[in-house]
């Protein structure tokens, strides 16, 4: 029986993925503005830095996105918008990426990509990736653990 894909993802993949966005989106996590407001309160989070500590962030232009071989990396993000910690800012890309359809299967990887607010200039890139399956489903079943 043939599996259809969307994005290069198979049913579980995507059904992970959803699980991803009800998490972030339930956690209430982007109402914090830095991992030290976040940790104040839920110290049990800490191993959310844990599990995103395997992937690399790096602060970058968004000259400098165009450029990006994301399809070349491995756990490495770079991102344009900061809010007050590379963590947090990774975890917003990913749900906007997965939630806007930007997200795509790549060997067993997530392409992650998202774009400035089309109201500005749809091309600029703020954040793109390429982050393993494994890492994603760490964050998200630390997510769920956890009732903000």
């Amino acid at each position: 029986m043939k599996q259809d894909k969307i994005n290069g993802f198979n049913e579980n993949q995507i059904l992970q993925l959803y699980a991803y966005l009800v998490a972030y989106e339930e956690s209430g996590i982007e109402n914090y503005k830095s991992m030290k407001a976040l940790l104040n309160e839920h110290p049990e989070l800490s191993n959310i830095e844990q599990a995103g500590e395997t992937v690399t962030r790096y602060k970058a232009e968004p000259y400098e996105m165009k450029d990006i071989d994301f399809k070349a990396l491995t756990n490495k993000v770079y991102l344009t918008k900061n809010k007050g910690n590379l963590l947090l800012s990774f975890l917003a890309h990913l749900r906007n990426s997965i939630a806007h359809g930007y997200a795509v299967e790549h060997h067993g990887r997530i392409l992650i990509t998202d774009y400035a607010s089309p109201k500005y200039n749809p091309v600029d890139f703020t954040a793109r990736g390429c982050v393993e399956f494994d890492i994603i489903n760490r964050i998200t079943d630390l997510l769920k653990q956890t009732n903000l």
